[in-house]
């Protein structure tokens, strides 16, 4: 499992709101299509013309045992 640190501003009543967390994910991000969807999942939530800024990998998962083998 990925754990990334996503970063993103939106649309606030008084403003720009700023607001970060964390997601886990089977895949890594690799492409915009992968930033888009974490973009349409936010606006889903009710953010306001989302955009992610920026997004962290915190560490890369640990390899399976199959892959040991």
């Amino acid at each position: 499992m990925y754990h990334y640190m996503i970063s993103f501003n939106y649309e606030a009543p008084t403003g720009i709101g700023f607001a970060s967390f964390e997601l886990p994910c089977k895949r890594p991000i690799r492409s915009m299509d992968d930033v888009n969807r974490i973009v349409n999942d936010l606006r889903k939530e009710g953010f306001v013309n989302a955009v992610v800024l920026g997004f962290s990998l915190f560490t890369d998962p640990a390899p399976s045992p199959q892959a040991a083998s």
